[in-house]
């Protein structure tokens, strides 16, 4: 694979100009110009990023990144370690609620060891590519070398590539690991300055107390990060192997013109990770639904996205991108299949637009 910094310069903003032929061609459908909101424009979008006036939906990818964070020994959380493990196979056996999702809607699943401890057997179609074997105790240590970030960010990358170049159209992400709403939090915190009770939930469930230790654990560890810090320090010190590999999947789908769907906090914290390494990421982003994790709101104010959907979902592992799917290829349903106003002998003077421009 070329350099990072090199690999980073392809991403390029999608042309203004491709914006026009879907746009115009949603104009001419047989309804008020704009009535049917985000589905018009979540397809328009499409339609630029794949320069075709209908976009096409057939080949669908999500990618789950699995890691365990040495955070744990701090008590931030409601399950023991290994349950990283046991719901990796689980869902590689197709147990989970993504497995379930993704196979309701005939997208593939990718489920990537990036990052686990190793103390039972794996499910034979789990993809091996171990940076290490978790990540070091934020509290009082960086998560990873400096190296160990960049090779998981560059993990992502391979992955999300070998998933395009097999036919995917768009990714999803996806993520599994204990602890990684507190590293995901503090990612949040140091790339957004925000307070950090706005940065620290509850996550899968834990006491009053458990979440006051939470918020102290992210303010010691953005503590040591430095203020010449770029987003690379910020993942070593604070972040995740799941969150750096995530991010890689991110970059590449920026860099092979291809969407990807951010799920919900920790998806989203790599998102943002991304963007601030190249901003240009943003254009190829959708979000799938609006995180119920009372910190995902410092995100979507962060990256202003605008979630289509809110389910009251907090689950993570990618749940949401299949959701999302289905949603997107319902708005290239109606754009494919309404008919025009000239066949249906409208006047298209008489029509205002209704669009949010």
């Amino acid at each position: 694979m070329m350099e990072f910094d090199t690999y980073l310069k392809q991403i390029k903003p999608i042309e203004k100009e491709k914006f026009d032929g879907p746009k115009a061609y949603w104009d001419l459908r047989t309804h008020p110009v704009g009535s049917l909101g985000e589905l018009e424009t979540m397809s328009i979008r499409l339609g630029a990023i794949q320069d075709r006036t209908i976009p096409v939906l057939e080949k669908k990818s999500i990618v789950v990144m699995c890691a365990d964070n040495g955070v744990v020994r701090e008590d931030v959380t409601s399950s023991p370690q290994v349950f990283t493990q046991m719901l990796a196979n689980a869902m590689a056996r197709g147990e989970t609620a993504v497995s379930v999702l993704s196979r309701h809607v005939g997208s593939n699943l990718v489920v990537v060891d990036i990052g686990m401890t190793d103390t039972i057997p794996r499910e034979d179609n789990i993809v091996s590519a171990s940076v290490r074997k978790g990540t070091g105790d934020i509290a009082v240590e960086d998560a990873m070398s400096r190296e160990e970030a960049v090779q998981a960010i560059e993990t992502g990358i391979r992955i999300a590539e070998d998933e395009i170049k097999k036919g995917a159209q768009i990714l999803g992400t996806g993520e599994l690991g204990i602890g990684n709403t507190t590293t995901s939090s503090a990612v949040l915190a140091a790339l957004t300055k925000a307070d950090i009770r706005d940065c620290v939930g509850y996550g899968a469930g834990i006491t009053d107390a458990q979440l006051e230790k939470k918020r102290a654990v992210v303010s010691k560890a953005i503590a040591r990060i430095g203020e010449e810090a770029d987003v690379v320090d910020v993942l070593k010190t604070v972040g995740g192997l799941d969150i750096a590999g995530l991010v890689g999947v991110f970059l590449a789908g920026a860099a092979g013109g291809i969407p990807v769907v951010v799920d919900g906090l920790i998806s989203g914290a790599a998102a943002l990770a991304a963007v601030t390494l190249k901003p240009e990421v943003g254009d190829y982003l959708f979000p799938s639904h609006r995180s119920a994790e009372n910190s995902a709101k410092v995100f979507y104010r962060a990256s202003d996205l605008r979630p289509p959907l809110d389910l009251f979902m907090r689950l993570g592992e990618g749940s949401g991108c299949p959701l999302f799917f289905q949603l997107l290829e319902a708005a290239i349903a109606c754009m494919d299949g309404m008919g025009s106003i000239e066949d249906n002998a409208i006047d298209p003077s008489l029509l205002v637009s209704l669009r949010e421009d």
